[in-house]
């Protein structure tokens, strides 16, 4: 199910004031319906809780009752865990051999990861599918969710559907491995899937080159109006967006182009660099708010830092990523996802905005 992206507040002031920036790049949208379902996250992510059980609500209940589901529940899919899901886990840990006590330890997560992907029909990618791409079904299209999400490149539902999410994993992967960014999932691809070995995203103290590495990772990906806030459920990355609302240079190509909004680069250099997700998908505004920064003055920048222009520190309509002096030209460099008809690029730093430092 679609995730929209949280309410956004003044939304008729961030269209003016991106109209008298140029275009400058801030994403609004619409508020999202109160029933909206938690976005997926894998079992086994640093983001999920190493137990989850009864009263817990967020996307790793999302992701448990669709594996549960996928072994024989009939769970209705809304993220809550209930008396429902508590029965499903205590039925799927009996028939496993599992201590019988509703909690999703570690033990529990791995048998029903592995039980999922069973059901699922698991394949050798390699052997026994083609090149893979937007609009695959079945059994190959859902061990590459597998995999993906055992990168990390995704939250996906495995659900062998190869749509918008799936394909922002794939580019997710493909920048994280340096692949071509196509979201085509062909033998470089496959063969990175299967000879690579998963690692945790980063967690504890933000490492500047880590968040800038990231930021490098999507030198040259689209801008896309909504491009990178999990309009689709599919976590941080190059995604499509929404011609919602959109003002900007036309034609508008988010509904088409898979992306990155300036917000949504900000949150996916964090996301893979840091393990941290800004205001979970949230717009300038709201990144502003989220409790890993902190407010800065200009002098005090470091690579890493976050500038966001806008009338005020907490009413922003444009961020980008402090990227240091270049150390070939003597230069302070950014790292910036612009506007429409332009790619995510490395340019020299535009002051003058509200800076910010990101911690962990």
């Amino acid at each position: 199910m679609s995730t929209l992206l949280p309410t956004r507040r003044r939304l008729s002031l961030g269209l003016a004031l991106a109209a008298a920036l140029t275009g400058l790049g801030a994403y609004t949208a619409s508020a999202a319906s109160a029933a909206t379902v938690p976005a997926p996250i894998p079992l086994t992510s640093p983001a999920c809780p190493a137990n989850l059980q009864l009263g817990e609500v967020d996307g790793c209940v999302t992701q448990l009752q669709v594996e549960l589901n996928r072994t024989g529940a009939t769970l209705t899919v809304d993220g809550q865990f209930g008396s429902a899901t508590d029965t499903a886990v205590r039925t799927f840990q009996a028939s496993h051999s599992l201590t019988v006590d509703g909690i999703v330890g570690p033990a529990t997560k791995s048998s029903l990861d592995a039980a999922a992907a069973a059901a699922s029909g698991t394949v050798d990618l390699r052997t026994q599918c083609g090149d893979l791409q937007t609009g695959a079904t079945g059994a190959c299209a859902s061990t590459l969710q597998t995999m993906l999400n055992t990168f990390n490149a995704g939250r996906l539902t495995v659900d062998g559907q190869f749509g918008p999410a799936t394909d922002t994993a794939v580019r997710n992967f493909e920048a994280a491995h340096a692949l071509t960014i196509d979201g085509i999932v062909g033998t470089a691809v496959k063969n990175a899937l299967y000879t690579s070995t998963p690692t945790p995203l980063p967690s504890g103290p933000v490492s500047p080159t880590k968040v800038l590495n990231a930021a490098k990772s999507y030198l040259g990906v689209p801008y896309v109006w909504g491009g990178g806030h999990s309009l689709h459920g599919e976590g941080p990355g190059p995604s499509l967006g929404t011609c919602d609302q959109y003002t900007g240079p036309q034609p508008c190509k988010a509904n088409t182009t898979a992306g990155l909004d300036c917000s949504g680069l900000v949150r996916a250099a964090f996301w893979f660099g840091a393990g941290i997700d800004l205001a979970n998908g949230g717009d300038t505004t709201e990144q502003t708010l989220d409790s890993h920064l902190t407010p800065i003055t200009e002098s005090q920048r470091q690579p890493g830092d976050v500038e966001y222009f806008g009338t005020d520190a907490h009413n922003t309509v444009h961020a980008v990523l402090y990227a240091g002096t270049d150390p070939a030209t003597g230069t302070d460099m950014m790292y910036e996802a612009k506007e429409t008809n332009t790619n995510v690029h490395y340019v020299t730093l535009r002051t003058g905005g509200y800076w910010y430092h990101v911690s962990g």
